[in-house]
């Protein structure tokens, strides 16, 4: 029986072939673009839920003096929280070094070393090829490595053993411990870890940020249990050594201040999503953006399944005396339904091994138009082709559920006279009218997107970001920092050169200080740039009131320059000459300037001389790379056996609008598919009703109707849905987008143009694509079509 079953189903398939590639190229589509979405999302929600104990444990971040929450915590947790809480099972701390410096064999590279203790194997389940995972670190001297570490580093046999050379101080390590690769999405990156037992200070500060923390809870435990153990040791350890607040103050007030120390707790697997902290050990992703995705992954498997729905239901005429003979001759409807499911199934299987295909192209071709990289890879293990075949199984069930009812519903003794009327006109009417209302509110989604995008890259950050390269790590210069800046500071591309320690746009290298008026009860804690006497000019900040710094000037060693929201901030009326801290003078105040994401609104911010930089900036003018080059050039000269590390200040905000970007491209290379998908339903639509009406078309140019007359009685219906769809799709993403530009602190202006542009377009993308089979139809000579009557 299921043999006939599917030899019935590939003839039927044969035998209405264009309609049968119109729903196979949809669906596929369809389906392509639902996986690419549903296997990114799977890998964003993924993030460390592959350790053996990751439901049990948890990161703590802290604040301090109000600089905001610092993924970072002190070092002190790691001595004082297990004697306080017996609800931990193990205690990890990790300090995270992004450059680290590795020497072998005379050979120098750059990598990711985590520089963490013995307990970090009990906290995190990694594979050991060689070496005891609870011993491998209590050594001082150890390290542990990857396997493909130990091909970079080791080629010269196996690495347990030897000796590594880390840092720049250069000390040397010895190789305890040989791990498997593990590339499944995870915060923790690195693939070398060392002891940090000489890192360690010992002394217990708690305003501080140094270490992240991890801990393993035991069975049972839960995170109310640790917050209120950090709540004891808040008050039994951190509130006695109170720092930055008023003297004599009780617990709860201290608890409700905002220069108190306060622990973030956050379950391992919410911090790639969920975390707000700054400093996190990699960068998190947007939760947001997942639902959004997750959206159009719905939408667009919808219209896949509605084109497959409005086309079966719109052939049903030709199949329903193939229905009515059936019940004659003693086939039962479940058996008919049984039929008409397993040619859905059969279509949506030729769809998927199709939309494997399309997936992997979907993926090059979105990297390549945009230049993000949204997934790797679909097909890295068997189990994701079982899950893909699953997933094409259940929409071809669930697509294929109405055409069964709907086709085995006929009673065979209208059928049989050529009566095949039914309810389904009604209901592909309103399918189209989903289609499109979808595929409108997406465009119109994409046009709000990309108009904020816009308008964030063009927007005046308050500075000249452009032309600016900063040469970062300038204390490996040592004494000869000024001889450097001297030689490029005479090359011809130099504007302007200034030491510095902070920019804007990036916290890579960040400072708060605390600042109090005389007339302010508390102090409060603010951003600051600490910069010579040439920061302004470096970065085109506009003085508004005051002067600059003058290097000649002894005096401004205690000077300062605050930001317009600084001053506000402080209380100021007349900022020039204002005293703060009781030793600090202000001498300038310069015009607002963005230094984070345009998500917030603008922070104050501190300018002030410091005692040493890390970073020299340069302004240039013409082309950087023979700047560069000389720069290079220079390095090598005074820090020989460093890498020379620079960005272009340009870079910092583009970092920042990052997943911005890729959310608006994503949006528009999506909504150009699900567009497709929407013209080639209604392309298969419009040609069968076309073909419906070929006869009544050709009685009607007989009875002289011109072709602009059969082109316009054909295309109104379709328009009328169109514009129902219009109706729908503009309030529906007004509502959407509103929502999602409260985000923004800097929000673009959205016109009703930007509404009405992507409907127009895709209700002329619409009506071409019905008017090609309507124009084709007109001309047809009647003769042709009337000639068998």
């Amino acid at each position: 029986m299921l043999q006939n079953y599917l030899l019935i189903a590939i003839r039927n398939l044969q035998r209405q072939l264009s309609y049968s590639l119109i729903n196979i190229i949809g669906f596929a589509i369809g389906i392509a673009c639902s996986l690419v979405i549903f296997m990114y999302i799977y890998g964003e929600w993924s993030y460390d839920r592959h350790y053996t104990n990751a439901d049990r444990i948890y990161k703590v971040g802290v604040s301090f003096f109000n600089m905001g929450g610092f993924a970072v915590g002190p070092e002190a947790l790691g001595e004082f929280l297990p004697k306080e809480y017996e609800g931990i099972e193990s205690f990890t701390r990790v300090a995270r070094s992004n450059d680290e410096l590795i020497t072998r064999n005379d050979q120098s590279f750059y990598d990711l070393v985590y520089y963490t203790d013995s307990a970090f194997f009990t906290v995190f389940s990694y594979e050991f090829i060689q070496g005891d995972p609870r011993q491998a670190l209590r050594h001082p001297a150890s390290v542990v490595i990857t396997e493909s570490v130990a091909q970079k580093y080791f080629q010269d046999g196996d690495p347990m053993g030897k000796a590594i050379v880390l840092g720049k101080d250069k000390k040397t390590f010895t190789v305890t411990g040989l791990v498997k690769d593990d590339k499944r999405s995870s915060q923790l990156k690195a693939s070398i870890w060392a002891s940090n037992e000489n890192m360690l200070t010992h002394q217990f500060n708690w305003p501080s940020a140094s270490m992240y923390n991890y801990i393993l809870l035991k069975e049972n435990q839960r995170q109310q249990d640790l917050e209120k153990a950090l709540d004891r040791l808040l008050e039994k350890q951190v509130y006695p050594q109170a720092m930055g607040v008023p003297e004599n103050i009780s617990f709860e007030a201290y608890k409700e201040h905002p220069n108190a120390v306060k622990f973030y707790v956050h379950a391992l697997t919410d911090v790639h999503l969920q975390s707000k902290l700054n400093y996190e050990i990699s960068p998190t992703g947007n939760e947001a953006n997942l639902y959004i995705f997750g959206a159009i992954s719905v939408f667009i498997l919808v219209l896949a399944s509605v084109n497959f729905v409005n086309l079966t239901t719109a052939r049903a005429a030709r199949r329903a005396k193939e229905v009515g003979i059936r019940k004659v001759v003693g086939s039962t409807r479940n058996k008919l339904i049984t039929q008409f499911l397993l040619e859905s199934i059969v279509m949506t299987t030729v769809a998927t091994l199709l939309s494997l295909a399309l997936a992997q192209i979907s993926l090059d071709v979105f990297r390549f138009i945009t230049g993000e990289t949204l997934l790797n890879t679909l097909l890295f293990n068997y189990w994701n082709i079982l899950l893909v075949f699953a997933f094409a199984l259940l929409v071809g069930i669930l697509s294929g559920i109405y055409p069964a009812l709907y086709l085995t519903s006929f009673k065979p003794v209208r059928v049989l006279k050529g009566n095949v009327s039914g309810s389904s006109g009604g209901f592909r009417n309103i399918l189209v009218i989903v289609q499109f209302s979808v595929s409108m509110g997406l465009m119109i989604c994409a046009a709000v997107v990309m108009r904020q995008m816009d308008f964030m890259q063009t927007k005046d950050l308050g500075f000249n970001q452009q032309s600016v390269v900063t040469i970062d790590q300038i204390p490996k210069l040592g004494s000869s920092t000024e001889a450097f800046k001297n030689i490029l500071s005479q090359q011809a591309e130099v504007t302007a050169v200034s030491l510095h320690s902070g920019e804007p746009g990036t916290k890579a290298v960040i400072s708060y200080a605390t600042y109090q008026t005389p007339t302010m009860p508390d102090a409060i804690t603010l951003n600051t740039y600490y910069a010579d006497a040439h920061y302004l000019d470096l970065m085109h900040f506009q003085l508004i009131q005051g002067r600059d710094f003058d290097h000649e000037n002894a005096s401004d060693s205690a000077a300062i320059i605050l930001n317009e929201a600084a001053v506000a901030e402080l209380g100021l009326e007349n900022p020039i000459g204002a005293v703060i801290n009781k030793e600090l003078t202000v001498i300038g105040v310069v015009r607002d300037f963005h230094w984070e994401s345009l998500r917030a609104s603008i922070a104050p911010a501190i300018i002030r001389p410091g005692n040493e930089y890390l970073q020299m900036g340069f302004r240039l003018k013409g082309n950087a790379s023979g700047f560069l080059k000389k720069a290079e050039t220079a390095w090598k000269q005074f820090a020989p056996g460093e890498v020379m590390q620079y960005h272009f200040l340009d870079e910092n905000f583009g970092q920042i609008l990052q997943k911005e970007k890729v959310l608006g491209k994503a949006i528009g290379f999506f909504t150009a598919l699900a567009i497709f998908i929407s013209c080639l339903g209604l392309y298969g639509l419009s040609a069968y009703t076309a073909e419906q009406r070929t006869k009544e078309i050709g009685i009607r140019k007989v009875l002289g109707a011109s072709t602009t007359h059969v082109v316009s009685m054909l295309n109104k219906k379709f328009a009328r849905l169109i514009l129902t769809s219009v109706l729908i799709a503009i309030p529906g993403s007004w509502y959407i987008m509103g929502k999602w530009i409260e985000g923004f602190a800097y929000k673009a202006q959205l016109p009703l143009w930007l509404y009405l542009a992507p409907v127009a377009l895709a209700f002329g993308i619409a009506l071409i694509t019905v008017s090609f089979h309507s124009i084709k139809a007109a001309l047809i000579n009647p003769v042709d079509t009337l000639k068998y009557e």
